[in-house]
């Protein structure tokens, strides 16, 4: 009895030591965030207490014109480059499943690489590389960069749904004579979509954020969301960095929520699709 007392003591000893430690985590990890959107509501210039209500800092940075024109920028460049990354995702995961074990085995290990490799020395290289082909810092450049950055995310999420989706469905269709672009439509597309939204969206966040990538190759004057908040940053404290650091807080929650909500754990399907192959 004594021994069972003591254990179960020691078993809520542990428990609680490990909430206590969890609860510190997410402090340090969430505070920082919390703090900045509180600060973007303050009248301090500096980020300082005590806290006085105001929203004049969004209503400064929606009259400010770089802002806007970079946030602009940023938005649709990374839905062309998301798009991109989202065909080429689902176009090489469906050319890979009719091909041999030995191509389904190297050419996912490859597009790794690029998810490994840092974004700072992926940048370097890549600059090196346009240099050398003559194209330097251009809209070509910065393109291809980012797919080359963002591609491997969407590639590995819809490789994992479309190497372990039943094909049935599509047997059955072929039976009944349907072509195969009318398979792809009306069976398959359907059944990998939420791997390849969820993949869009990855690839989305990913390159909205992509500073290392956009500094060294977006061409001379062009100017996204994150090259212009880190030049306000050099020139001194500016409270719409809170304001705009804020909104973008909230549309990746936004988007996080909707990544959950399509039912889609990508997690879980890369590692079905590793251990099918």
């Amino acid at each position: 009895m004594k021994r069972q007392k003591k254990s179960a003591g020691s078993g809520r000893l542990f428990n609680g030591v490990m909430m206590v430690w969890l609860a510190a985590t997410f402090f340090i990890l969430l505070f920082p965030i919390f703090a900045i959107i509180l600060m973007s509501f303050n009248t301090s210039k500096y980020g300082a207490l005590p806290f006085e209500f105001t929203t004049k800092w969004y209503q400064q940075l929606f009259q400010s014109a770089d802002l806007l024109s970079a946030t602009w920028y940023s938005l649709w460049f990374s839905i062309l480059i998301s798009t991109s990354a989202a065909v080429l995702g689902i176009m090489a995961s469906m050319a890979l499943r009719r091909m041999s074990v030995r191509w389904n085995r190297m050419f996912p290990t490859l597009m790794n690489v690029p998810v490994i490799i840092p974004w700072l020395v992926q940048a370097v290289a890549l600059l090196l590389l346009f240099n050398l082909l003559g194209i330097g810092k251009s809209f070509a450049s910065l393109y291809f960069g980012s797919l080359v950055t963002v591609m491997p995310h969407a590639f590995l999420i819809t490789y994992a749904r479309v190497m372990t989706m039943d094909r049935y469905p599509e047997e059955a269709g072929r039976t009944l004579g349907a072509a195969p672009m009318r398979i792809f439509r009306e069976i398959t597309f359907p059944m990998v979509f939420p791997a390849v939204l969820s993949g869009w969206l990855m690839s989305f966040v990913l390159c909205f954020n992509c500073f290392s990538i956009q500094y060294y190759l977006a061409p001379f004057g062009t100017y996204t969301l994150p090259m212009l908040i880190y030049t306000m940053i050099r020139a001194g404290y500016n409270p719409d960095i809170n304001a705009i650091a804020t909104i973008l807080t909230v549309v990746i929650a936004v988007v996080i929520f909707i990544m959950q909500k399509t039912g889609f754990d990508a997690g879980q399907l890369v590692g079905q699709g590793h251990k099918e192959k």
